[in-house]
């Protein structure tokens, strides 16, 4: 709990003016305020009590009282207002920086983490658990908590002014208040953590239930994913039950019971010093004791009751933390350069479960300027490869080279920038044509995107709208076809002019006529590049230099098309079978 209260501290470094002039106005203000029960006494003791005794009003002394005490608390409570209006200014500012790193730190994560981690419960850190910390910890503990911890003080010490042996006795409250907080937060951090991780949960199905609608409506498994996603709120309603019971029997009912218990004995004691002669007791004197005891329990019931909300802001500070810690990629090493593009794998195995190798001693080269097509089977590693050329992952044994150079040893950024893929399902994001194709990159121009659009054979996208490349794009580019949005992802490759291309069934998702627009497309491409291809489709991969055949995670077969047809071995079996379709 302590190394995440620190984690979420240290952000107060950026705004240490402003904290610190909160602070001091929220003591100004304290002081302000616990000066007026001073003035209510004398209004007791100077005006009320002798006005009953001898029937005679000051009147002008009263209304100049009356008028300070007002003066106090008025001011007192401006002070207070500016100061939380600030710090909780500051909240916002804090959780904004908080937001944008944890955003930054994201892209920084391996691609690994992304195929472990379901997206929804990704959300839910950067958006519902810094929610969580702006209203529940930064709010609270930097403004409320702050506010009623100065307040606490500046009573004892008031009633340390009055009487010290009741302000000494008065610090049995602390560890009292460190017993019970003890207590509480064993149990609520179980129950918050138990909370914040259901409430991930039912993000991360949410998300996943919006994505697949389709499939579930075609295959009517509304109810059983009902059922499934009933149990998890079940389980997180639960969790909040047990919560609540914990919150209600000690917060409230302990803070009332200290607060009762505690004035009691403060009267038993200071009549007990007044029938001895051992205090001067009057009116306001005893109204300005009970009055203060008041002003103590004010902040110490707020303390408690804030302790709910602040375990819950642990819980989820705790979650951001782990994310924010994750290790990133190494982004060190030397600068790639890439040249002419040439690619060597050099006895590379790789898995991703220890123990479970999907490549096996994997060796080929690829010369500047040829295309590599990679078949198999499902399962069969072509991708593997890719993901390895990419730098997602790294090999357990062997080699990848460009150039002469491993890539290993590299940056990923020098590596990707020469770089581009065309993935079996194109995503496209929320924005327009142009910026899908240039991916926010200032220096493309729109001439470059219309040029590239035309090269691949989606030049009548330009037409088609009025606004031309600069039609909008939503949800995914739902308006478009799979065909639409391939050719797009084709003209965002070929607008960034990489020296090595990569091409991951490009042309699966394709009529036949896209097909043989893309394959034309391709060749204007592939001019100059080295350029990888996954393809079921092997009709699309005969002009290839190499065709590399995988099987359990081995390169079985290699050659050209014409070679591996006359070798009758598995590539050949394959397209008899895909030729027997047709």
């Amino acid at each position: 709990m302590f190394k995440t209260l620190i984690y979420l501290f240290s952000y107060l470094k950026y705004h240490k003016k402003v904290f610190l002039f909160g602070t001091f106005l929220l003591i100004l203000a304290s002081f302000l305020e616990l000066s007026s029960p001073l003035i209510a006494k004398n209004i007791i003791d100077k005006v009320m009590t002798p006005a009953f005794e001898n029937e005679h009003l000051r009147v002008s002394f009263l209304f100049f009282l009356l008028g300070s005490y007002l003066g106090l608390n008025v001011l007192g409570a401006l002070c207070r207002y500016i100061s939380l209006l600030n710090l909780r200014k500051m909240s916002n500012k804090i959780v904004k920086k908080l937001r944008d790193e944890l955003f930054s730190h994201l892209h920084h994560l391996p691609i690994s983490y992304f195929d472990h981690y379901p997206a929804g419960k990704i959300v839910a850190r950067i958006t519902s658990d810094t929610e969580v910390l702006r209203s529940n910890f930064y709010v609270n503990v930097l403004s409320t908590m702050l506010s009623n911890f100065i307040t606490i003080i500046g009573v004892f010490i008031a009633i340390a002014l009055l009487n010290h042996w009741l302000a000494l006795g008065l610090l049995i409250l602390i560890p009292v208040l460190f017993i019970w907080q003890k207590i509480y937060s064993h149990y609520a951090t179980k129950y918050n953590l138990a909370i914040r991780e259901y409430t991930s949960q039912i993000s991360g199905q949410l998300n996943e239930f919006l994505q697949g609608m389709k499939i579930i409506q075609a295959f009517q498994k509304e109810k059983q994913l009902l059922g499934e996603f009933k149990k998890t709120v079940e389980k997180w309603y639960q969790a909040g039950r047990k919560y609540l019971l914990l919150d209600s029997a000690i917060a409230w009912g302990f803070a009332n019971f200290l607060r009762n218990m505690t004035i009691l004995i403060v009267i038993y004691v200071i009549s007990t010093l007044y029938l001895n002669q051992q205090l001067t007791l009057s009116a306001g004197l005893l109204y300005l004791f009970i009055d203060y005891i008041n002003r103590l329990f004010d902040p110490i019931d707020g303390m408690i009751q804030i302790f709910a909300t602040i375990q819950e802001s642990i819980a989820s500070g705790k979650r951001i933390m782990d994310f924010a810690t994750l290790p990133v990629e190494n982004e060190g090493g030397k600068d790639l350069v890439v040249t002419s593009g040439a690619v060597k794998f050099s006895h590379v195995s790789f898995s991703y479960l220890k123990d479970q190798l999907v490549l096996k001693d994997i060796n080929f080269e690829a010369h500047p300027g040829e295309t590599i097509a990679l078949v198999g089977q499902t399962g069969s590693g072509k991708s593997s490869i890719l993901n390895l050329l990419f730098r997602f992952y790294d090999p357990n044994a062997g080699e990848i080279l460009i150039d002469e150079q491993n890539i290993a040893t590299c940056n990923k950024k020098s590596l990707r920038k020469n770089m581009a893929i065309v993935l079996q399902d194109p995503y496209l994001f929320t924005g327009t044509i142009a910026s899908n194709i240039t991916l926010g990159n200032s220096e493309i121009s729109d001439e470059q995107v219309m040029d590239a659009l035309k090269k691949v054979g989606a030049d009548y996208l330009i037409s088609r709208y009025e606004k031309g490349i600069h039609h909008p794009v939503v949800e995914k580019g739902s308006a478009f076809s799979s065909g639409e949005r391939q050719l797009i992802s084709f003209a965002r490759a070929l607008v960034f002019n990489p020296k090595i291309l990569i091409l991951d069934e490009a042309t699966s998702h394709v009529d036949t006529q896209t097909e043989s627009i893309i394959q034309k497309a391709m060749n204007v491409l592939q001019q100059g590049r080295t350029t990888f291809i996954i393809a079921h489709r092997l009709s699309t991969i005969k002009e290839a230099k190499q065709i590399l055949v995988l099987d359990q995670g081995k390169i079985v077969e290699a050659g050209s098309h014409a070679t591996l047809l006359k070798e009758k071995g598995i590539y050949q079996e394959m397209y008899q079978m895909q030729a027997e379709q047709l």
